[in-house]
């Protein structure tokens, strides 16, 4: 069974950026969104029930199990999360259930100082005033915790360099997005056959 592995950190960091360089090397993965579960709890509650953060939901973290699983049995190669995950109670009972049912669960955090996170949600067009931009200390905080290692800085690193490096810590087979098609098929046919 292929393995989850899941990318977090605060808001901004360069989760999603990371997880897609990571995809585009890594042959048969899968980019898993979260979020998507959380915008359809949000549409499927009543709006004075909405929480700001739909990890609040009381289903969120049993679906996105649930939905990861049968992804995972149905992957070819790795299911890549990338979801800030910054409550240690929520944290932990997501990978201990993952866990429980026989997923291959790794993880990695990305941070980086304050100031370089509120940079890049600038250019993402989100402030200081941002709810993004209001969690960057107390998530970056949270995220420094021993629980939620392996830590990666990001400070000067490229997406590609961690997504490298991620790839070189997981022993994952990767191939150059930069190779021909023909020869990235062909790498990824005989990665198969191994």
């Amino acid at each position: 069974m292929p393995p989850v592995v899941w990318i977090n950190g605060p808001f901004g960091v360069g989760k999603t950026h990371t997880a897609y360089a990571l995809h585009v090397r890594t042959p048969g993965s899968f980019v898993f969104d979260p979020e998507e579960i959380g915008y359809t709890l949000r549409r499927l509650t009543p709006p004075e029930q909405r929480h700001t953060d739909f990890q609040e939901h009381p289903l969120w973290a049993a679906f996105v199990v649930d939905t990861l699983v049968e992804t995972v049995r149905l992957a070819a190669g790795p299911v890549i999360v990338p979801m800030t995950l910054s409550d240690s109670a929520r944290f932990g009972v997501v990978m201990n259930a993952l866990r429980a049912r026989g997923v291959d669960f790794r993880h990695f955090t990305l941070l980086a100082p304050p100031g370089v996170v509120r940079a890049r949600l600038r250019q993402r067009l989100e402030g200081r005033d941002s709810w993004a931009g209001r969690q960057v200390e107390d998530r970056l905080r949270s995220l420094s915790a021993p629980q939620f290692g392996h830590h990666l800085n990001t400070l000067g690193k490229t997406v590609d360099e961690l997504a490298e490096e991620i790839a070189a810590a997981l022993h994952l087979p990767t191939i150059s997005p930069n190779e021909p098609a023909w020869r990235r098929r062909w790498r990824v046919t005989w990665a198969h056959r191994r």
